[in-house]
């Protein structure tokens, strides 16, 4: 049976060890295991065993030992009930900041009234006012920049990123760009693509959606989207400007490719054959209808364009419901169309009946042609 190492005992052999003996000969000698003995020598380390007081000849004092750990005991209570408690959580933090790494961390969180989960998440996700994250920062700030001017400042973040990385520091992308962001460090090749994307979003954003439309006469309002048609293998492009008024197709375009072009057709066809005036054009995001050269021909002939908001597709759910019954009664009822030509045909027979013979539910069952005859009719006999 192996003999129990008393505590003064075990006080001498730490002793010798921190004085320079080897510990593979002192567990040898005292027959100690090794986990046994390095498990010591974190419990006690060496500024605690030189305060110690070995008793070289007298049996450990066991009354004395437990009068005086109620003596701690009762110190460390009136401690943390009169300072601890009543210090802010962010003043204990800080002094751990400040001791980090002369004391282990359970033992500095015990003692100041910290759970360990609460300063790991201050240490590595805290906040901008804390001082371990202000310095991280400072830090990083200094390589950014760094890096962003030794490339002549051409760098954006990602490749900053990949540099930082590349050194063993684990930053991710957005880190970087926020740093960019708050420092102004802006890349010369992405300045002027960032500005383009900047001003078209800020061209959107003024231009939402404000609706449900109610317009009170023709041409006042213009809908318009773009759909992809299947005819022998190949994708085509229908794009349809429709008078949200009368619901009438005032202009159409059909193309081999979804682009300006194409809704800059459509849209020129409709304003030469109605002339509108003080016309507001509602359109979905597409790219056919943020482009520069589309925006620019709507300002010269004084049209306003108003955006649907992202991901809302009810705010263009007129031109998507003229496409709807646009394939379920011609394009899909007989067989596809096998050529271009015989798409553009299909759709130009479509639009003239669509106009001029169709019943509109919410024209209470008259074509658009009809809706507008009525109108005109009904304002002329009123001015009379």
């Amino acid at each position: 049976m192996k003999k129990k190492i008393n505590l003064n005992t075990k006080y001498q052999i730490l002793q010798l060890y921190y004085n320079g003996a080897s510990a593979k000969a002192l567990c040898d000698d005292y027959h100690i295991a090794r986990s046994t003995f390095y498990k010591w020598t974190k419990d006690y380390p060496e500024t605690s065993i030189k305060r110690a007081r070995i008793n070289t000849g007298n049996p450990v004092n066991i009354t004395r030992l437990l009068s005086h750990l109620k003596k701690v005991e009762t110190e460390l209570d009136f401690l943390h009930r009169t300072v601890t408690e009543k210090m802010p959580r962010k003043e204990r933090i800080k002094i751990i900041d400040e001791e980090y790494g002369k004391e282990s961390i359970h033992l500095q969180c015990e003692a100041l009234g910290i759970s360990r989960t609460t300063y790991v998440n201050h240490k590595y996700r805290g906040k901008k006012d804390d001082i371990w994250y202000m310095k991280r920062e400072a830090k990083y700030t200094e390589m950014i920049r760094s890096a962003y001017e030794t490339s002549g400042r051409v760098y954006g973040a990602k490749k900053i990123t990949a540099i930082l990385r590349s050194k063993g520091f684990p930053v991710s992308n957005r880190y970087v760009r926020g740093i960019m962001a708050k420092t102004g460090l802006i890349s010369k090749n992405e300045s002027v693509f960032k500005n383009h994307l900047l001003a078209e979003r800020i061209m959107r954003r003024s231009a939402q959606s404000r609706q449900p439309y109610q317009p009170t006469r023709p041409n006042e309002v213009w809908v318009s989207d773009v759909t992809s048609i299947l005819a022998h293998e190949n994708y085509y492009y229908v794009c349809v400007f429709v008078d949200l008024f009368s619901r009438k197709v005032v202009g159409h375009s059909v193309g081999k490719n979804c682009s300006t072009q194409l809704a800059k057709r459509a849209f020129i066809n409709a304003y030469n054959d109605r002339h509108p005036k003080k016309l507001i054009l509602h359109t979905d995001n597409g790219a056919c209808y943020t482009s520069y050269s589309f925006n620019l021909m709507l300002a010269r002939l004084g049209a306003k364009h108003s955006f649907s908001r992202p991901g809302i597709p009810h705010d263009n759910a007129v031109a998507e419901a003229f496409f709807s019954a646009m394939k379920r009664e011609t394009l899909f009822v007989y067989d596809y169309p096998r050529s271009f030509r015989e798409l553009k045909d299909r759709v130009g027979v479509y639009v003239k009946w669509y106009n001029s013979e169709r019943l509109h539910e919410h024209l209470h069952y008259v074509s658009p042609d009809t809706f507008e005859a009525e109108f005109a009719k009904k304002r002329k006999n009123h001015k009379k």
